[in-house]
């Protein structure tokens, strides 16, 4: 089904979860738009079907978000949940303590993969013990442990997974391999095939968190680690690693006077720019977090902003860049309320905003999440068939896809990008009721949509099969 929704001016919106906080104390789901502005409370999670979320939200293709929450459900267990947040339904699809032998204590959300299914890491459980790899199918919600971590080759995998266009999955264990300090490692869902690719080591990096990797534009991953590098003392280290050589190269050991200690992933920013935090730093580990950059180029470090308490303390995930261009994040303590804030930071002015400050009833309180930016969603969504509205053809398609509206087109922007994100095509399209796209040197796969026009939105996928 195509959805042809009405959007408001601010054509995207950031959602995120809170910890704790709401009217039952469990938790919330929350959102503002894509400019920080106007924060709304969209759900209140109670301990019958998931309490205290945590970790990145996912958009899946069904338009809903998927998460994980610490407690809640059966036997007060950890959850994976879906909210539609078009209809504010919360779904539990699965109570990972009451099946532990499947794995349990999920730290950090899902990744959509270029198959269609979420992928996710739990740090605890399986047949080992050691944490398991698992997938969800969207079709049925069904959850399905895919792989038992061994501590020989890595154990407690506690961060989240990202799939290179190898169509691999990449992740690190905090613990386990050849010096039980973690490992970064490979998944191929196509045969199930594990491969351990590095042992992280007290000189150079080791423990990773909740941390997870990036690709950079030049092919490396980026990751950071929690503990060890050239400054132990423990705190830190930037990496890279190079997956066609396995060499790993520590960039950057944390120091505490200019950061330590960082819970969270990289981003790459449009300056090319590698930005992170770390939730602690300063002398003697007193002081609250910061924000940096990391210039691959020239290998150089700078500590842009200092957390202080009162602008936010603590800040244990990920940044984003949101499509204005600013990065948005979120910190689990601090403010007027310490009760945690959410902030912008722009990296042309250097101006750090807080947005706002979380005060446990009306949002929530201490968000431990990464802010996720989705098209608009206005309340009252009108939502059509594809049969009535839009429609693309063939699908599958192999050399050209055709899109088709019974009314003409108006000043509307056609985008599409693969399963990663990646923007692969885009068309302007004015009073016309059918566009023709030549596909016939695109790869199989899944690909994403949206017609995007002043007062309304489409988007759907297709598949190209050769």
């Amino acid at each position: 089904m195509i959805l042809m929704v009405q959007v408001s001016t601010a054509q995207t919106q950031l959602w995120g979860t809170c910890q704790n906080g709401g009217s039952r104390d469990s938790g919330t789901i929350f959102y503002c738009d894509g400019n920080g502005n106007n924060f709304q409370l969209a759900y209140t999670c109670s301990q019958l079907t998931g309490s205290l979320p945590w970790g990145n939200l996912c958009k899946a293709n069904n338009g809903k978000l998927y998460g994980v929450t610490f407690a809640g459900g059966c036997n007060d267990s950890c959850v994976l949940f879906a909210f539609d947040p078009q209809t504010g339904i919360f779904t539990d699809i699965h109570d990972l303590d009451c099946d532990a032998i499947q794995g349990n204590s999920p730290l950090n959300g899902m990744i959509l993969s270029q198959n269609g299914n979420l992928y996710g890491l739990c740090s605890q459980g399986g047949a080992n013990g050691y944490g398991v790899i698992y997938k969800v199918d969207l079709n049925t919600d069904t959850y399905t442990d895919i792989y038992d971590f061994i501590d020989s080759t890595g154990s407690g995998p506690q961060g989240t997974l990202i799939q290179l266009s190898d169509g691999k999955l990449y992740g690190m264990t905090q613990n386990g391999g050849a010096n039980s300090l973690g490992v970064i490692f490979s998944f191929d869902t196509s045969n199930s095939i594990y491969s351990m690719l590095c042992s992280l080591n007290s000189y150079t990096g080791c423990n990773p968190e909740t941390n997870g990797l990036i690709q950079g534009t030049n092919g490396k991953i980026y990751g950071m680690t929690t503990a060890g590098g050239s400054n132990w003392n423990p705190n830190g280290a930037i990496f890279s690693f190079d997956i066609y050589t396995g060499i790993y190269t520590e960039l950057f050991g944390f120091d505490g006077t200019n950061g330590a200690i960082p819970t969270g992933s990289l981003i790459q920013a449009t300056d090319g720019k590698l930005y992170g935090m770390t939730s602690w730093g300063r002398e003697n580990f007193l002081q609250d977090g910061n924000i940096f950059s990391f210039d691959t180029a020239t290998n150089t470090y700078t500590d842009l902003f200092d957390f202080n308490g009162t602008n936010g303390k603590r800040p244990y995930k990920s940044l984003i860049q949101g499509s204005n261009g600013l990065l948005f994040g979120t910190t689990h303590y601090g403010g007027t309320n310490d009760q945690g804030v959410a902030f912008s930071y722009n990296i042309t002015t250097h101006i750090y905003t807080k947005l706002i400050d979380f005060d446990g009833s009306t949002l929530g309180a201490n968000p431990n999440c990464d802010f996720i930016e989705i098209p608009s969603l206005a309340t009252g969504i009108k939502t059509y068939s594809n049969e009535s509205i839009l429609n693309l053809f063939p699908n599958p398609a192999t050399t050209s896809i055709t899109l088709h509206s019974q009314t003409p087109i108006l000043n509307s922007q056609l985008i599409i990008e693969d399963v990663l994100g990646n923007k692969i095509y885009q068309q302007q399209i004015n009073n016309s009721i059918q566009a023709t796209i030549d596909i016939s040197k695109w790869s199989e796969g899944v690909y994403f949509y949206e017609l995007r026009g002043a007062n309304d939105l489409a988007r759907g996928k297709f598949i190209i099969q050769k």
